[in-house]
């Protein structure tokens, strides 16, 4: 073993050592990886399944090498060859993106040790055909990949990304309730309800106990409840300009747009959000801020600032600050949905240690969990996710454990357009969610 859990590790992993099922919900950058191969030691698994994001079955990968002290044969399914050869038992840990595990899950019914379900808030929607696939079909471990485990180990530092009725998932598999999903909601919350979505709000004659539930079968810490210090993080927005002509081209062609969107913002309507004329609005406020965003990336980076972590969510987004970087003699890297595993490494690599490698491109989904992204202390999100767990992600790829600088991170506003309020609006929409958890 070449790392050395910390005592809060190895407290974190007794937990789920000790538990077929449980949540480790540690705050980002605590190690929840570490703490759940230290737990399958613990345990002696030989046969271990690990559903997490495609982006970081690498991290996994070269996690276990560094922390097992055993020659652990681990295969990552990408095709039905490796499904085929996992079958046959000779690897010890198969690592599957939730896509596969749910196209596979049929085939995967076979008792195994563990399985850990990474960034398990994927599983927060009773109807995703994933959440089916993996846990039931109504969620109670009754049938799906994970009633076949011995322990079932869920991970993650968002376990209630947009709502606080994201966790009745987790608690109905663990058996914590027996209540259905409509029955839980008018026992533990009062709903507002609108034109696209009802927003949960905690009831507080039942509050205690629905902490007391979740408390029950996870563990969650933060940096300062373990007693570790790492510098300050410094969250604000920075307005820039754009070209916004085609954004209220788009408005006018649907009247009311703006005000439906922020509607469906309050509410965490996220469903709404990925609507087709929503898609083109969301598009058009990246590219129309791009440019003038490369450029202030370019003004810091010869004004002083070493390294920039830069995220956004479209591809010519991306591009844009990619090509501004190129023609300004910055060299820099890029993660995005279409870029290959060992790409994703080499990527982190030399961004990390090589002094020439300065900005880093990601993709907010693809490139927002799983990394570390230390060398950097600035991060800026060109285009923010309208889901602020994914921003919270996100920005955490910078200020974890082994950052030693001061943290600033700034998400860009586009001057008189929609993303002004928006961003003012998926500000507030952690206060559920920070209620429920008590922090």
């Amino acid at each position: 073993m070449t790392k050395t859990p910390f005592p809060y590790q190895f407290e974190g992993a007794d937990f789920l050592a000790s538990h077929g099922v449980a949540g480790l919900f540690d705050e980002p950058g605590l190690g929840k990886t570490l703490q759940a191969i230290t737990a399958f030691e613990a345990i002696g698994a030989t046969r271990i399944i690990v559903v997490c994001p495609a982006n970081v079955r690498a991290v996994w990968k070269g996690e276990i090498r560094q922390v097992s002290p055993r020659q652990l044969r681990i295969l990552e399914g990408k095709d039905i060859q490796d499904l085929n050869f996992w079958r046959r038992g000779k690897p010890n840990v198969f690592l599957l993106s939730y896509e596969m595990a749910a196209k596979w899950a049929p085939a995967l019914q076979e008792f195994v040790d563990v399985v850990i379900l990474d960034e398990s808030h994927y599983l927060k929607s009773p109807t995703a055909t994933r959440t089916r696939a993996i846990l039931g079909r109504n969620c109670d471990g009754k049938d799906g990949l994970a009633s076949f485990a011995q322990h079932t180990w869920f991970l993650t530092g968002t376990c209630m990304p947009n709502d606080p009725l994201d966790i009745w998932t987790f608690l109905r598999f663990t058996e914590t309730t027996t209540l259905g999903r409509q029955t839980f909601t008018n026992r533990y919350f009062t709903s507002r309800s609108g034109a696209f979505s009802a927003r949960q709000s905690p009831r507080k004659e039942t509050l205690p106990e629905l902490r007391s539930l979740i408390n029950s079968v996870s563990i969650r810490r933060t940096l300062k409840s373990v007693g570790l210090q790492i510098p300050d993080i410094f969250l604000g927005t920075q307005t820039i300009d754009g070209d916004t002509r085609e954004i209220m081209g788009l408005l006018k062609q649907h009247p009311g747009l703006s005000d439906a969107v922020l509607d469906a913002v309050k509410k965490g309507s996220l469903s709404f959000l990925d609507a087709q004329h929503i898609g083109t609005l969301r598009r058009l406020v990246g590219e129309a801020k791009a440019p003038a965003a490369a450029q202030l990336l370019m003004e810091d980076l010869k004004g002083g600032v070493d390294k920039i972590v830069a995220f956004g969510i479209h591809k010519k987004v991306l591009d844009i600050l990619e090509d501004v970087a190129k023609r300004n003699g910055i060299k820099s890297v890029r993660i995005d949905g279409s870029t290959p595993d060992h790409v994703r490494e080499d990527a982190v690599h030399f961004f990390q240690n090589d002094p020439e490698t300065r900005l880093f491109i990601g993709n907010i989904r693809a490139a927002g969990t799983g990394y570390t992204l230390t060398s950097s202390a600035d991060v800026v999100l060109v285009e923010s996710s309208w889901a602020p767990a994914d921003n919270a992600q996100a920005i955490k790829r910078v200020h974890r454990i082994s950052q030693t600088r001061k943290v600033r991170a700034r998400i860009l506003t586009l001057e008189n357009s929609i993303d002004e309020r928006v961003n003012d609006v998926v500000a507030t929409k952690t206060a559920s969610i920070i209620k429920v958890e008590g922090k």
